[in-house]
């Protein structure tokens, strides 16, 4: 279903388009130096290994289906129409038909319908739990998909329909293992030209891409994970922009440099004290209650963040969402916690300070955390400080990430155990990006709860959660959401500290086509695709609710132009003189542009 306008608007878009002049020349960038703090394996949709930047990253080599736009709403990508039957459970999907992969094979229904298969006989846990919803695939002819779920899905146009990379057919069903595939060919916007492990990748651009040949020709991302160092390569101009949101100290000294410039806009990161609720005396949810009282999450975003970050939310759900349970609220209680640990049997019998357990034994405990984040290692050394005030004592241990991960998450299976007390643990802001996910974070069956790091068990959240999965009404989920909240506020399998703002740096002068995309920052796709007529295409075009019966309509994007444009001082969004002609059009409009862009101005904002 197309997008209802009225006709100014088509109008104001149809001015934005003819006149809006891009302040950089057309000229394509030759070579982009992105520092990244990690290195994510080979870059495909089975090995990658953080969400972000890692399957940003795959994701330039690979298409979707859909794709996020900047204010995280999916829109068609790969396909061009689409429409779905009025009881939500059949999907008809009509792809471009000049999309070709890498290799100059055409990509056809047949590599749609394969991978989604392959996801099935292969488990890969972010991507197979949502393509188990569709019963069968069929593919009438080269362009057209159709399939046919189990029951209606309320996100599966976000996951799977604009999270999981399609494969090619001939070259992945010669795959039999996976999880060790170096295999990196796509049908994206770069190519990867090289991958030395532990010191860099280098992109080169895709002349045939079917949405325009990508405004940068070359790109090198060099791993560079001390964060100081990654950072003064910027400043010194080694690198042209990092994919890690700069420090709350940092971003005041870039804010001064005239060959940097900031992007600023709400994280949807949550960063979380993450239990191992296996372990005692973390079995017990007076243990956990007492921890959690200790902690004051407003604290850590003055001191930790100076500010730029949100407190956590108990129920997990980011305040800015929607679904967001205004009633669960953190409370910091630090007599209360003493006494929640008398209560229940943890007290200081030998007059150190520190208690025992029930039985007698020293309550000790580790507390993991990333050695290259000095803002994790801050905020673990400060609730450290708390918990001894209320007699339990936590050690801080830094160690490397890959460490970290395969004590927490080892292999990223979460049927592969834990070994661990406790974690200052994050999960990319894509967890928050539907609230069906927290089923996936906390329930006790594994299969469903795929993420659940902490082996929490609650029957209470359980059935709530598997009353949402047969759930469509909308206000009736809004109701088991808040509960869900509510319960997991109420057990605490995690104590959610923050959402660390995103403050992306780079230089200007070198590349300005960066889109912040809320929640994420500039390191998304539609940064490193060609301008404003494929971005603009991509803001027109939303598919309506999957309840309903639906279709959409999105015509291939011309590319005229590198789409660099350098960030305007009130949105990082435009121009100098795109501002002008907007004043110019607010005139013609009239108040209902203006507020519609005052809402835009709030995202992304340029430092």
């Amino acid at each position: 279903m197309k997008p209802k306008r009225r006709s100014i608007a088509i109008l104001l878009i149809a001015l934005l388009c003819t006149f809006a002049v891009p302040a950089y020349s057309a000229e394509p960038v030759k070579e982009l130096k992105l520092g990244i703090s990690k290195d994510e394996n080979w870059l495909n949709p089975y090995t990658y290994v953080t969400g972000s930047p890692g399957l940003d990253l795959v994701n330039l080599i690979y298409d979707t289906l859909f794709i996020l736009d900047e204010s995280n709403k999916p829109v068609p990508w790969l396909v061009k129409d689409f429409s779905v039957s009025d009881d939500g459970k059949q999907y008809k999907l009509v792809l471009h038909d000049n999309v070709k992969w890498q290799d100059g094979k055409p990509l056809t229904s047949d590599d749609v319908k394969f991978t989604y298969e392959y996801l099935v006989a292969h488990n890969k846990s972010r991507f197979t739990k949502p393509v188990k919803a569709i019963k069968s695939i069929q593919t009438p002819d080269a362009a057209t998909v159709i399939m046919e779920l189990n029951q209606p899905e309320p996100d599966f146009f976000i996951q799977p329909l604009a999270d999981l990379p399609i494969l090619p057919k001939h070259i992945w069903s010669t795959i039999s293992n996976p999880d060790q595939a170096t295999e990196h060919l796509g049908s994206g916007p770069y190519l990867l030209e090289e991958y030395k492990q532990g010191q860099y990748y280098k992109f080169k651009s895709n002349p045939n891409y079917f949405k325009g040949i990508p405004p940068i020709e070359n790109m090198v991302l060099p791993i560079i994970e001390d964060p100081t160092a990654l950072f003064t390569a910027l400043k010194a101009g080694q690198l042209d922009a990092v994919s890690r949101s700069v420090s709350p100290e940092l971003a005041k000294e870039f804010e001064n440099n005239p060959n940097i410039k900031l992007m600023r806009g709400p994280g949807f990161s949550t960063t979380m004290l993450q239990f191992n609720s296996e372990k005692f005396p973390l079995t017990d949810i007076k243990v956990r209650e007492a921890i959690s009282l200790a902690i004051d999450p407003q604290y850590l975003v003055d001191t930790v963040l100076l500010g730029y970050g949100a407190t956590g939310s108990p129920g997990f759900i980011h305040p800015d969402s929607p679904y967001y349970n205004k009633a669960v609220t953190h409370k910091t209680d630090l007599e209360k916690a003493k006494s929640t640990l008398e209560q229940a049997g943890y007290k200081d019998i030998d007059n150190d300070g520190m208690r025992e357990a029930p039985d007698g034994k020293k309550v000790e405990l580790v507390n993991l955390v990333y050695s290259n984040s000095p803002t994790r290692i801050r905020t673990a050394e400060i609730i450290s400080d708390w918990l001894k005030s209320i007699g339990l004592n936590v050690k801080v241990r830094p160690m490397d990430s890959t460490t970290v991960d395969s004590l927490v998450w080892p292999e990223f299976d979460v049927t592969k155990g834990r070994n661990y007390d406790m974690a200052i643990w994050s999960w990319s802001s894509t967890m928050q990006l539907f609230p069906a996910r927290i089923t996936e974070l906390f329930h006790s069956n594994l299969e469903i709860g795929n993420t659940n790091i902490g082996a929490f068990k609650s029957k209470e959240f359980d059935k709530l959660a598997d009353q949402l999965k047969i759930t469509l009404e909308p206000e009736e989920r809004s109701q088991l959401i808040n509960k869900m909240q509510e319960q997991i506020a109420a057990e605490n399998p995690i104590v959610p500290l923050y959402y660390e703002e995103v403050t992306n740096a780079f230089n200007p002068s070198k590349y300005g086509g960066w889109l912040f995309q809320d929640g994420k920052g500039i390191i998304n796709k539609l940064s490193f695709i060609t301008g404003d007529e494929t971005k603009e295409a991509v803001a027109a075009n939303q598919p309506a609710p999957a309840a309903t019966s639906t279709s959409n309509q999105s015509e291939p994007a011309k590319s005229t132009s590198s789409g660099q444009e350098t960030p305007n001082v009130n949105t990082g969004k435009g121009s100098n003189a795109l501002v002008t002609l907007l004043v110019i059009l607010v005139v013609i409009a009239g108040g209902g542009y203006w507020l519609r862009r005052t809402k835009t101005q709030n995202k992304g904002k340029n430092l």
